[in-house]
């Protein structure tokens, strides 16, 4: 095996000191960064948006959920948790789509320092951690604590995972339900999510899966990508492999062929930005090579 392609658990560690005076943006806030002004679902300092329910004796009458009440006909209210009780979550890929790396490092090692990084910070907040990793052949749940041996632990399988690649392989939609579909069965309200991985293969099924997460949690996306998956370099002709498996054949010496390919990527990367935002799910794109911290901070994630 060699080393040098996998993730090393004492560097995700490190990581942990390069975030120490590191905190969080708030989800509402970066959806208003990237969407405009929204309406901040928030109750004072220190305490977050869980679920709407049916109003009980003795709810505080202030959180009373008017546009609910009105849909429904049935008086409804707003609750809230202490922040340090939110979970974060994390459905982490570790499939052969991120087994590639035309500079620095894998997708694959990028994917798990950025988990590594969310996590620390997200104790540092005093927040649960935990999530789901999957490769494609295998899938590992990891129930949210507010400890650093479980996300030590989620690092350590998630590179037992990323050990089991040997080549990079085609996008895997349905591992990634599968993983989306667990999540449901589990999360807690009031929890925090990050989708980490190649998200050019969501499709319908995906952000349907998604959708009764959003009534109880915040979502938000990461998608990784390489620069060759962008732009491709002036090397004569290519055979690169498709998303279904197909291999094309492309002049690359071609400004239109090179012109076309850069307009492709952009196409989707739009398309899945856009399928997000209906949603109101903040994403981003960062690439393998870029210093993960540095990118978090740059996509005002993180501050």
């Amino acid at each position: 095996m060699n080393t040098a392609l996998y993730s090393q658990l004492d560097e995700l560690i490190a990581w942990r000191f390069h975030v120490k005076q590191k905190t969080l943006h708030s989800h509402q806030k970066l959806l208003a960064s990237s969407q405009g002004d929204q309406h901040a679902v928030r109750k004072g300092r220190g305490m977050t948006f869980s679920e709407v329910r049916q109003y009980q004796a003795g709810d505080d009458i202030r959180h009373i959920d008017w546009r609910v009440t009105a849909r429904t006909q049935k008086t409804h209210t707003k609750l809230f948790i202490e922040e340090h009780e939110r979970p974060t979550m994390f459905v982490l890929e570790q499939s052969p789509a991120l087994f590639f790396g035309s500079q620095v490092r894998l997708k694959t090692a990028q994917a798990l320092n950025l988990a590594a990084i969310l996590g620390w910070i997200s104790l540092q907040q005093q927040e649960k951690v935990g999530g789901i990793c999957f490769n494609g052949q295998q899938q590992l749940w990891f129930a949210p604590q507010k400890s650093q041996n479980n996300l030590l632990h989620f690092l350590q399988e998630s590179i037992a995972l990323q050990q089991q690649l040997q080549q990079p392989g085609t996008a895997q939609p349905q591992a990634w339900l599968a993983a989306i579909q667990r999540l449901q069965k589990n999360v807690k309200p009031g929890s925090r999510i990050f989708l980490i991985g190649d998200l050019l293969s969501f499709e319908a099924p995906l952000f349907a899966a998604l959708k009764p997460l959003l009534s109880h949690t915040e979502i938000l996306a990461i998608h990784l990508f390489d620069s060759l998956e962008k732009h491709l370099p002036e090397l004569g002709w290519l055979s690169l492999e498709g998303q279904q498996g197909q291999t094309l054949r492309l002049d690359s010496f071609r400004r239109q062929t090179r012109e076309h390919y850069q307009h492709h990527y952009q196409q989707r990367w739009e398309q899945l930005q856009h399928n997000f935002y209906q949603l109101r799910i903040p994403v981003i794109e960062i690439a393998n090579h870029e210093a993960p911290v540095q990118a978090l901070a740059h996509a005002h994630w993180i501050h």
